[in-house]
């Protein structure tokens, strides 16, 4: 591939790893384009070049769930369900996003391309979010993704982090980029705030922790500390914004509710309740393969009907956690090929921590948040939230990849000389 080529694709990669997390829930035609034209130019790019560098055993690892996670889907719609389009969205990302995947590993793009999108998308959700909630009078705001709430308010968040983790290069080398990563933050976590998303709130602790990676010397003493100070905000915040003091005030007698007399006391914590229990039943009797993608409205109605989950859980309402969706559908297994998706990614990122510090805790962001969004909502079956997370992933990983291989060649290179 010649040196002409090949910039000319790093540019244009770099203009759409600028684009995917800015648009994410700003615009998010903008990052559904972006993810077809990247598929499409990454196929195009891999039946005119083959891999030069080979994989890790860990990055085969990780394609390896990328493919096994709607293998087995396909294979159980076709065999035992029936093919139903609408449940193989979400696991086909993993498929479409290899070629993004090698495309980046083999080009590379402009981190610095990535990281003002990150900042972009932050702060553009946070004016969204403000627009809303002060001008419109919004109860819960959603931003650029024509009502997806959840998905609206947990991205705000992920893109407010994020930003810290890419401008830590630069922390020491401007100070001005302290206060502005800091602008991205508050807006992203005040996005969250309005949206209303309790999901999203349960991943900040663990955020934090995450977040003193970024530091020099990171100990559990500044991990604790980062902890105190967050938990000393949260009640202000608590304190004294009503909205957020209503979305959480239901949250304890909801729980004490449905355990001690198995009812129902609210729209939101209680009924999820109902349906993790419902989920967790059809786990229960079906442990090894689950009962199929689709089968759980059907599962449920026995439940309801033999008074073993209240009526409220209702025919038409998914499990809304990801952990029991995989559990229902495809039992311990489909847990198994969710969460080697997760780990798998996890392990590559933190593989790169010495390397591409910024980058690698990103990825570590953005896994650790998801498995938190996972506990309220079946977050990659959000559309744009499936999509964003999918592109991401590959996009961060081809990038670490690619940086790490051309370290390698310079160092041999080097040695030749």
């Amino acid at each position: 591939m010649s040196k002409f080529l090949s910039v000319s694709i790093m540019l244009v990669l770099s203009a759409c790893a600028f684009i995917v997390p800015a648009a994410s829930v700003n615009y998010p035609s903008a990052l559904y384009y972006s993810a077809i034209f990247l598929v499409f130019s990454g196929l195009l790019f891999l039946l005119n070049n083959s891999p030069q560098q080979p994989l890790s055993k860990l990055e085969k690892f990780m394609l390896g769930s990328w493919l096994f996670y709607p293998a087995i889907t396909a294979l159980d719609l076709w065999f035992r369900v029936g093919w139903i389009w609408t449940e193989f969205q979400e696991p086909s990302r993993f498929i479409l996003v290899l070629p993004i995947y090698f495309m980046v590993r083999r080009v590379g793009f402009s981190q610095n391309a990535l990281k003002w999108g990150v900042w972009f998308g932050a702060v553009a959700a946070g004016v969204w979010a403000f627009y809303q909630k002060q001008y419109l009078g919004f109860h819960r705001v959603s931003g650029g993704t024509s009502g997806l709430i959840a998905a609206f308010g947990d991205i705000s968040l992920l893109l407010g982090v994020m930003s810290v983790a890419m401008f830590q290069p630069n922390w020491k080398m401007n100070p001005l980029f302290g206060p502005l990563a800091a602008v991205a933050l508050l807006l992203g976590v005040y996005a969250s705030l309005a949206s209303g998303t309790k999901g999203g709130w349960i991943s900040m602790p663990l955020l934090c922790w995450v977040m003193v990676d970024l530091l020099d010397k990171p100990t559990y003493k500044k991990r604790f500390l980062v902890l105190f100070t967050f938990a000393f905000l949260a009640l202000l915040v608590w304190y004294f914004v009503p909205f957020v003091q209503q979305r959480l005030s239901m949250i304890v007698p909801a729980i004490t509710e449905y355990f001690v007399h198995g009812k129902v006391a609210d729209g939101s914590a209680g009924i999820r309740l109902a349906l993790w229990h419902s989920a967790l039943l059809i786990f229960i009797d079906n442990p090894l393969f689950g009962t199929g993608p689709g089968s759980y409205y059907i599962e449920k109605i026995p439940l309801v009907e033999a008074g073993l989950i209240p009526t409220e859980a209702g025919p038409h309402l998914g499990p809304h956690n990801q952990l029991f969706n995989s559990l229902f559908e495809t039992g311990i297994i489909g847990a198994i090929m969710v969460y080697s998706i997760y780990f798998s990614f996890l392990l590559l990122c933190r593989q790169h921590l010495q390397q591409n510090k910024a980058l690698a805790i990103t990825g570590i962001l953005m896994v650790v948040g998801y498995m938190d969004f996972g506990i309220a909502e079946v977050i990659w079956d959000i559309n744009n939230a499936g999509v964003f997370f999918a592109v991401m992933i590959a996009m961060i990983a081809g990038k670490l990849s690619h940086d790490k291989n051309a370290a390698n060649t310079a160092i041999g290179v080097n040695a030749s000389v």
